[in-house]
């Protein structure tokens, strides 16, 4: 569970716009519990089924992409890289299939930053290119859609991991998480919603890279009401903060 959630956030220039793709499906509990779990065989198996539908609307395909999206950042954070780009392929497909028909979706652009910053977790070289190509797709969906969450959240993450020499500023990166977990939370789309987890998660740990214990201790034990059996956070983030504290 922490290779997913960290790869999610350290390569996520993390996953679903949920402005698009909020509608509830037969899969999205089963995503939702293989997440809390750390089970990623669940999540391939999702992934194969709704291959075989051949998803052919913008939301079916947005879903899909999500998915991969998560199952990549599994891939990249255990070093089985030769399958993770073969997942990329597979996203960038339906992205572009997407961007063609409908140029200005937000979530889209999104989506297509964030793959792109996948690739700099197969290709750290590509770095320099790569990241500005993923950044122009980023600011691209936030010119077309202010609230989009994907993208709100791609430029926290942007924010938080690069160094503050090169623009990066973490306080930044905290408004723009909790600004995401506020869109989801007034969307009313936080049921069976891992990527709601996510942020959730990223915003407790950017409080404590910030020495906000106790705002990260309360933004953990939030987690922790909505989600009792979040297990990375229940067995791992929330018991070292404590200790930290003492």
């Amino acid at each position: 569970m922490k290779l997913i959630i960290k790869t999610i956030s350290i390569c996520a220039l993390l996953i679903i716009g949920f402005n698009s793709v909020t509608a509830q499906t037969n899969y999205k509990p089963i995503i939702y519990n293989a997440y809390i779990n750390g089970d990623m065989s669940k999540w391939a198996q999702i992934i194969a089924t709704i291959e075989k539908q051949n998803p052919q609307s913008t939301d079916a395909k947005l879903e899909l992409i999500s998915y991969y999206y998560g199952y990549t950042a599994f891939l990249i954070g255990t070093k089985n890289y030769e399958t993770a780009a073969k997942y990329l392929e597979r996203g960038d497909k339906h992205i572009d299939e997407i961007l063609k028909t409908s140029p200005k979706n937000a979530t889209a652009h999104a989506f297509k930053g964030s793959f792109i910053g996948f690739r700099i977790g197969l290709s750290k070289f590509k770095a320099i290119a790569l990241g500005a190509e993923s950044n122009r797709h980023v600011k691209l969906a936030l010119e077309i859609d202010p609230q989009n969450i994907q993208g709100t959240v791609d430029l926290a993450n942007s924010l938080y991991h690069t160094p503050k020499l090169f623009g990066g500023d973490k306080k930044e990166a905290l408004k723009l998480f909790r600004k995401a977990m506020l869109l989801v939370e007034k969307s009313g789309h936080t049921h069976n919603n891992w990527f709601y987890l996510n942020i959730l998660t990223l915003t407790a740990q950017t409080y404590e890279s910030l020495e906000q214990y106790q705002q990260s201790k309360a933004q953990y034990e939030k987690i922790l009401r909505f989600e009792p059996d979040y297990k990375w956070v229940k067995n791992e983030l929330y018991p070292a903060l404590l200790k930290k504290m003492k």
